[in-house]
């Protein structure tokens, strides 16, 4: 069996967190009691708070001791470069998670709103410590980004109606017709002349089947869908 060298050994790895910890903490305390004296430090770079950075290293830093402690028993050296890198990560994921949020709240014109006092940047640094804790967080948000910008958003298609089968029914209603075309994807009503169908059923992009309400002579049937409406004439009661 390989005897683990002493920077692998669990016990050494506590020892770096630990301190990452006590630094993260001594600077708070400097930047709340003499920033201007000890660490000159603005509020922001840009429209990013200063303590994003802090709150992601805290995140990283914190998660990484609840993995030393959780693994106790069955340690695994392999992981110690991620443990030795958690600040660096946990303040670049909480820069570009923030970075992120902050574009979507510029794309549709609004603002975090906080109530009773809050600071103004709480919610972002709520963010920069979950991504900073949880890396499976940043990732998924990373897909969801790259889904909204890169794929193209196509328009719907256009439904059309092709055939209704049976084209008659009783005057009475409770008819099953089922309607043929394409385009039925998301449809959200369908109507005989100006009634509403008593249901319908998408039942692929290609075919509705629908019960028809109580009707005379006849009638349209009208299909509004995420991509338009579509109209056939022809149907009949009897």
């Amino acid at each position: 069996m390989t005897r683990m060298k002493w920077f692998e050994r669990r016990g050494f790895v506590l020892l770096v967190e630990t301190c990452y910890l006590v630094i993260l903490f001594a600077l708070a305390f400097i930047f709340f009691t003499n920033r201007n004296a000890l660490a000159p430090l603005p509020n922001s770079f840009g429209s990013l708070p200063v303590g994003v950075l802090w709150f992601g290293a805290l995140g990283a830093v914190v998660i990484s001791l609840s993995g030393i402690f959780d693994h106790r028993t069955d340690w695994d050296p392999s992981w110690n470069y991620w443990h030795y890198t958690r600040p660096l990560i946990g303040v670049t994921l909480a820069i570009i998670s923030v970075v992120i949020f902050q574009s979507g709240i510029l794309a549709v014109g609004s603002s975090p709103t906080l109530k009773d006092g809050a600071p103004s940047n709480l919610l972002y640094y709520l963010i920069a410590f979950v991504v900073g804790y949880r890396e499976e967080v940043f990732r998924e948000l990373i897909k969801r980004f790259a889904d909204v910008i890169l794929t193209s958003a196509a328009a719907p298609p256009v439904p059309t109606i092709k055939s209704l089968t049976p084209p008659r029914g009783a005057a009475a209603g409770a008819t099953s017709v089922v309607i043929a075309g394409s385009g039925f994807t998301g449809t959200t009503s369908v109507k005989f002349g100006s009634t509403v169908a008593t249901s319908f059923h998408v039942d692929s992009d290609s075919q509705i089947t629908a019960v028809a309400p109580a009707g005379t002579g006849s009638v349209s049937i009208m299909i509004t869908a995420k991509g338009g409406s579509a109209t056939i004439a022809g149907f009949v009661y009897e």
